[in-house]
């Protein structure tokens, strides 16, 4: 998991996007957040948009999306100060199999940007706005700037944001890696082969990584992970589809 595309010195780069749960509803709490995501084997996009029209109310629903992170799992600290220490990792070719895809960072008023805008506003006027092609587009597209480029006045692209549109259906075996503070690592663990033995739910058995943790520390959970993994289990994990 670390490296990228079986070159483990492009530290700057990974196969792998992160799902960082917050607290907010339905908990108050990122640990039940995602625990709750985890048995419903299902990310729901919130409320709010993202993308370039994620403030056109005629096509509101075509902007939610739920957001992942590339940013390397060695290197995740930044990230983690604005989330939480709770997240999912996927593989970059799951999300891809699942619509999704890197986000686009436009430069506010560049030839790239009025170019868009141009076709937002053709999209917009058009007889039924709803069905244009443009829109599967759009959640990908963010217009940033600087501190005279209000409302476009902040840079994210330091979040290297990947999006699915709309919600994301997964199974337990799509799961590449989970992520929470090394204090509750057995109490998830215990709580999966509870879940197992009682056919209570889905059991995740991938590593359990902190967000926290340097290279090396990570490594060897890897590297643990790997000896102790039960056959079956990488099996499936390999199966096409």
């Amino acid at each position: 998991m670390l490296g990228y595309q079986a070159n483990a010195q492009w530290r700057d780069m990974s196969d792998f996007v992160v799902h960082f749960t917050k607290p907010g509803p339905p908990y108050h709490d990122a640990y039940q957040n995602m625990m709750s995501i985890l048995g419903a084997r299902t990310l729901i996009p919130g409320a709010e948009g993202f993308g370039i029209a994620r403030r056109e109310a005629k096509v509101a629903d075509r902007s939610r999306s739920v957001c992942f992170s590339e940013i390397p799992i060695d290197q995740l600290g930044r990230l983690v100060q604005r989330r939480s220490l709770y997240g999912i990792a996927f593989r970059k070719s799951f999300i891809l199999s699942q619509g999704g895809g890197p986000v686009w960072y436009v430069q506010y008023g560049s030839p790239a940007h009025l170019a868009m805008k141009h076709q937002l506003d053709q999209a917009l006027a058009a007889k039924e706005p709803h069905k244009e092609p443009v829109w599967a587009v759009t959640p990908f597209v963010d217009i940033q700037g600087d501190a005279h480029n209000a409302p476009y006045s902040y840079r994210f692209d330091w979040e290297r944001e990947w999006r699915v549109p709309d919600l994301l259906r997964f199974t337990e075996y799509d799961v590449a890696a989970l992520f929470l503070p090394e204090e509750v690592h057995t109490l998830a663990q215990d709580f999966f082969a509870w879940a197992v033995r009682e056919r209570a739910g889905p059991g995740y058995f991938c590593p359990v990584l902190d967000p926290g943790w340097k290279e090396a520390q990570i490594a060897e959970a890897l590297a643990k992970h790997a000896e102790a993994t039960p056959p079956s289990w990488t099996e499936r994990k390999s199966a096409p589809g």
